[in-house]
């Protein structure tokens, strides 16, 4: 059967083995200095001597003996040399650690930011994906480079962190231990010269070393780490089905725009909801005429922040602020909106917290002072000029009314001055439904004026004397003022309208030019098209192919092909499930932006938009192609579900002939060759070279006839296990006795460690699996070669480690090896590639899974887990259970 098969792609997609995601350990401290570096190398030598495989990823000892003491002996990973602006500069080697793929790293400085030609901005970046690709990882980080701790640190100590870490990255921490220093200590260890050297350790306890700064950041670290016991506390109490009386049902929303103060109250909310322990809302409101340029920056940045720290973004379009709050808020069944303190009050104007305290109902708000915005401080920078649309609406106004005057001034002699009060009165009116409030204050402002000074007498004056005459002059100023902001709020709401219905249009166009065609291919082409006219940028397509792997071209629907450097892009993109590229944090040089093509059970390809060069990737532009890359990837993932259900019936039923050969086949051999065995063993005293091959031969089918079997016995699902205690020594004893002569030219090292406990395991199952992988090792090893089989407890876990000394495998084969009737190139002769399937079928059936790859220093190396393990009070000390997951 072929890999490339529709019904194979489809059952990797929905049926796909749980991938190992690897573990992160974080050693928090309050400040350089403390000894969190000193302590990770403790840690990570401690597990050494346990036979764990480190890496020193990339280590900053700033000079400091002690802690360079730790890494003799360790092994260290080569750092990654950058050219930048005529200086090498020296990182962390990502692509290293990826192919080495050791059982941890180390990587100090969590929030360090990358030079520039890194595939990401952030170190953080770099470990997530290790954690994603399997790796534990052991970092550094200090609570002044959490995100949401920045406002609290620049009030605590005067300094802006520009180096932060989303706090999402400590919620996949799987242990954060706290490493505390009094502020005694610390100091005198400053004064010794241990945390920095020469005149710099002088600046920094001017500055930042301060007393007082450092008790408040210990403090602050100390509550940090409490409020994360809280939450593992929480959770365990959930877990276990226990009531608290603090247990709740809070939903913290906060209303954000272009101001200053925007990721200040996203940072406090996000601390409260930390508290807490519940979700958070930021919402954006679209409540005024288009914003400039740096406002939407203002408030890209400020959204994309609230996206970085784990928030749910909505955005909403409403006349008054707090009405459109309030009604998300309702939608949401949100109990906490956070709003900031306003900094003056207008007596004419009530203020947004006052609004939504008088609309809240059972909605309860909480008022926070905003930290200090670091770009308040230094000045908001140079005005913008006007729009071009703007002027023009001042000058039209200008030129209506200098033309009215010049035409009521001929006529007013017979109709009186009366009467031209009313047609400059008509004339606002209808400057007010087509320009905006500004434009038409001014021209009923000159109107006022012209009128008081060209026509009211006495003329050329600016003297009104009668009542009626004051009236009509105030009621110009209503008049604009009243219809200025009517016409400016139908405009704000046409514009909105407009735009929403722009993108609904075309989203609908995309889905029904992709979904509704007859012919996949130019329903594509149409939707491309619809998106490029939208977005006035150029796209391309990359489409998955059946195996999963990624096409060395763009779909023919492109309007743009990608460079050999895009490549390099799409396929991180793909792999990582995440945007990438230009306008982004991770590979930002490239010159499109890749949004993969994610679905609930799959990622369908990647989708690059090229913008101009002057074009932004606002927030609002950023949803929208995201929604765009989702209907893409549902139309296709459905064709590919089309595709694969019209071929699955065929395949069904080539299975079930698959099946019924094979148990037939393997059945009818059995009786000839147990009648074969019973004749050479009576023949057991005659010596002859023929009888010899034949009793070789007999064996070697006697192996495939069982291979047959033990994988019928798999795809039948008959296959089950039954526990019971044995040592681990018998197990791998008995296996090396059913390998036999293959063995007799390759010795077997064994490293178990002496305090392995008894297993509850199939003792039949993992002998098996094991006989299979050491004949594996014996076949495709030159003679003479050494085998060495490492097995320990670890996390809990039996780790079981098979490695050999031959040449390795193939390239590209770490996965296939476990296919069904797969043989590497130049394998010998014989053998029908079943050995490797079926010993994954039997450590699955024990609850474990097994992987294979190339050993650094030569060679193949299988490692196998089995989980989960809880400890039982057998007759005998130190007895685990390994039973299969749920």
């Amino acid at each position: 059967m072929e890999n490339s098969s529709y019904a194979d792609a489809l059952l990797a997609d929905i049926v796909r083995a749980e991938a190992k995601t690897g573990r992160l350990y974080i050693f928090l401290g309050m400040c350089p200095g403390v000894g969190k570096t000193y302590a990770m190398l403790q840690t990570a030598r401690q597990r050494m001597k346990e036979g764990v495989e480190m890496l020193a990823g990339i280590i900053e000892t700033h000079g400091r003996a002690e802690t360079a003491a730790l890494l003799e002996g360790m092994r260290m990973l080569p750092r990654r040399k950058l050219e930048h602006r005529g200086f090498m500069l020296e990182e962390f080697d990502l692509d290293a650690v990826l192919l080495q793929r050791p059982e941890i790293v180390l990587v100090d400085e969590l929030a360090h930011s990358n030079a520039p030609g890194s595939r990401h901005a952030k170190r953080y970046q770099d470990v997530l994906e290790l954690l994603d690709a399997g790796i534990d990882v052991y970092t550094t980080l200090n609570v002044q480079h959490i995100e949401s701790q920045v406002d609290i640190v620049r009030q605590i100590s005067g300094v802006t962190v520009q180096e932060t870490v989303p706090d999402s990255i400590l919620d996949r921490a799987h242990e954060i231990q706290l490493i505390d220093l009094s502020v005694e200590k610390l100091l005198q260890r400053m004064t010794e010269g241990k945390v920095y050297l020469g005149d710099r350790a002088e600046e920094a306890m001017s500055g930042f070393f301060k007393a007082g700064t450092l008790t408040a950041l210990r403090e602050l670290a100390l509550r940090f780490t409490a409020e994360r016991v809280d939450r593992d506390l929480e959770d365990i109490r959930r877990a276990r089905r226990i009531s608290s009386p603090w247990k709740t049902n809070a939903r913290l929303m906060v209303g954000v725009g272009p101001s200053p103060h925007a990721e200040s109250l996203i940072r406090w909310t996000r601390r409260a909801a930390t508290r807490l322990n519940c979700p958070w809302l930021v919402v954006w409101i679209e409540s005024s005429p288009s914003l400039s340029t740096q406002d939407q920056e203002r408030l890209t940045r400020a959204l994309g922040l609230a996206r970085k720290l784990g928030a749910e973004v909505i955005s909403a379009t409403g006349e008054n602020v707090a009405e459109a709050l309030l009604r998300v808020a309702r939608e949401r069944n949100v109990t906490q909106i956070v709003v900031g303190k306003p900094e003056k009050r207008l007596w004419w104007r009530a203020s947004l917290a006052d609004q939504l305290i008088m609309g809240s109902g059972d909605i309860d708000i909480c008022v926070v002072r905003p930290a200090a915005s670091a770009e308040k401080k230094s000045g908001t920078g140079p005005r913008e000029l006007l729009p071009v649309s703007v002027i023009g609406e001042y000058s039209w106004a200008l030129v209506s009314v200098f033309v009215i005057a010049s035409l009521c001034w001929g006529i007013a002699p017979h109709t009186g001055y009366m009467f031209v009060a009313l047609i400059f009165l008509i004339a606002v009116v209808l400057a007010a439904l087509r320009f905006g409030r500004g434009p038409v204050l001014a021209m009923a402002t000159l109107s006022a004026l012209c009128w008081n000074y060209f026509f009211i007498p006495p003329q050329f004056t600016l003297n009104i004397s009668k009542a009626e005459d004051w009236i009509m002059f105030i009621l110009f100023f209503i008049v604009a003022l009243s219809m200025g902001s009517l016409t400016s709020r139908l405009r704000m709401r046409e514009v909105a309208e407009r735009r929403r219905a722009s993108q609904t249009d075309a989203l609908l166009r995309v889905t029904q030019g992709a979904a509704l065609s007859a012919d996949p291919a130019k329903g594509l082409a149409d939707a491309l098209r619809c998106i490029n006219e939208l977005l006035h940028a150029h796209t391309a397509l990359v489409i998955r192919e059946n195996d999963r792997s990624l096409p060395q071209a763009a779909h023919p629907a492109s309007s743009f092909q990608p460079s050999a450097k895009e490549w390099g892009v799409i396929a991180w993109s793909y792999e990582n499930k995440q945007c990438a590229g230009c306008h982004t944090e991770t590979l930002p040089e490239s010159a499109a932006t890749w949004f993969p093509l994610q679905t609930a059970t799959a990622t369908m390809g990647v989708l690059g938009v090229h913008l101009d060069d002057e074009t932004r990737l606002d927030f609002a532009t950023r949803q929208m192609i995201e929604a765009f890359a989702l209907q893409l990837a549902l139309v296709i993932e459905k064709e590919h579900f089309v595709q694969a259900f019209s071929h699955a019936e065929v395949l069904a039923q080539s299975e079930k002939l698959h099946r019924t050969l094979l148990d037939s086949v393997s059945h009818e051999l059995k009786t000839p060759i147990a009648v074969m065995q019973a004749s050479l063993e009576a023949m057991e005293d005659i010596q002859s070279p023929y009888l010899t091959e034949m009793r070789t031969a007999t064996r070697r089918l006697q192996r495939v006839v069982d291979s047959l079997l033990q994988m019928t016995r798999l795809e039948s699902s008959a296959l089950h296990a039954h526990h019971d205690w044995c040592d681990l020594r018998d197990v791998i004893a008995d296996a090396q006795q059913t390998v036999g002569a293959a063995l007799e030219t390759h010795p077997v090292r064994l490293h178990i460690a002496d305090d392995l406990p008894l297993l509850k395991i199939d003792f039949t199952l993992l002998a098996q699996a094991l006989t299979n992988i050491l004949h594996n090792a014996a076949v495709y090893t030159p003679p003479g070669t050494e085998i060495d089989l490492h097995a320990r407890l670890q996390d809990q876990r039996l780790r079981i480690t098979l490695r050999d000394h031959g040449p390795g495998l193939p390239p590209g084969a770490e996965l296939r090896v476990f296919d069904k009737f797969y043989r590497a190139p130049g394998s010998p002769a014989g053998g029908t590639g079943l050995g490797l399937a079926i010993t994954k079928g039997f450590i699955q059936a024990l609850g474990g899974r097994i992987s294979a790859h190339n050993h650094p220093e030569g060679g193949a190396e299988f490692v196998i887990e089995i989980e989960p393990i809880s400890q039982l009070t057998p007759p005998v000390e130190r007895v685990f259970q390994l039973v299969p997951n749920e």
